[in-house]
């Protein structure tokens, strides 16, 4: 009996408990866990570094490989008539007579003096057709009122038609008109028009009073002209054209003055502010 109850004590002092925790063994297990959660967090901060690398590349792609929005108004226009200067200078061939040709404004639209935020607005005549979709008419409007100008823009591309006169052409009052066309106007009423300095064609979507392109800064304007309601072509101003530059005018009634132009052109009609192009070779 004394033998068994010596070798139980035994046994119970050779071996630990279960419930007694080693402190060499429990610090070593933190270590591990330490490192292991450092490792961890180097993996989700490298993730992040590379994800906000690949979301800028992405972002500098897209502000690099697509063209902005006036691209196409930064192009150079190139010329297709290669020495065709140079072979009428040297006086061995003798250009044919050509007419006079009219060239309707690129761009006519308004502008509002009370509304300077206001866009211009587009697409005023456009009408939808069940078998082509929307429509848009070969239609420009000239209006003017004391709130309201028109912007015209207009680009030379004839060769050796560089004489450029700027003509108004209004239909009688009470003359029928075809369809498309309109005329409303006071009689009598006096218009200013100003030559705007527009390195660049404008952009209609953006285009307002107070977007719009400033005046030259030395004889901006150019004639006052007024309409009668007889009708026929008045001349506002004569200038040089070389081929493909662009001209950008402003319309509005005198200063202090009362006016009322509201025209509408139609597809085989041209009234309005039009360029008439003259021969120069």
């Amino acid at each position: 009996m004394a033998h068994r109850e010596a070798e139980y004590e035994v046994l119970l002092s050779g071996h630990d408990s279960l419930d007694v925790d080693r402190p060499e063994e429990h610090s070593q297990s933190l270590q591990t866990v330490s490192r292991l959660a450092l490792w961890l967090g180097a993996l989700v901060l490298l993730v992040g570094l590379t994800d906000l690398a690949a979301l800028a590349y992405t972002a500098h792609l897209a502000a690099t490989v697509f063209a902005p929005k006036d691209f196409a108004a930064r192009l150079e226009y190139a010329s297709p008539y290669i020495g065709l200067k140079e072979l009428y200078e040297s006086g061995r061939v003798n250009a044919s007579a050509i007419e006079p040709i009219t060239i309707r404004p690129r761009v006519s639209a308004q502008v509002f003096v009370d509304e300077p935020d206001r866009f211009a607005p587009r697409g005023e005549h456009d009408y939808w057709h069940e078998q082509y979709g929307t429509l848009s008419p070969n239609e420009r409007r000239l209006r003017v009122s004391p709130e309201v100008h028109t912007i015209l823009q207009f680009r030379a591309i004839d060769f050796g038609m560089e004489d450029c006169r700027l003509v108004i052409t209004l239909p009688a009052l009470n003359a029928p008109l075809e369809r498309g066309a309109s005329l409303s106007l006071t009689p009598g009423s006096r218009l200013d028009v100003f030559r705007l300095d527009a390195p660049r064609p404008v952009d209609v979507q953006t285009l307002s009073y107070r977007t719009r392109p400033p005046p030259l800064a030395v004889g901006a304007k150019l004639a006052t002209v007024v309409v009668d309601g007889k009708g026929g072509d008045v001349e506002v101003t004569r200038f040089a054209c070389p081929w493909s530059s662009l001209h950008v005018f402003e319309v509005a009634c005198a200063e202090g003055t009362e006016c009322a132009l509201d025209v509408w052109s139609s597809q085989n009609t041209t009234y309005g502010i039009n360029l008439v192009q003259h021969q120069t070779v």
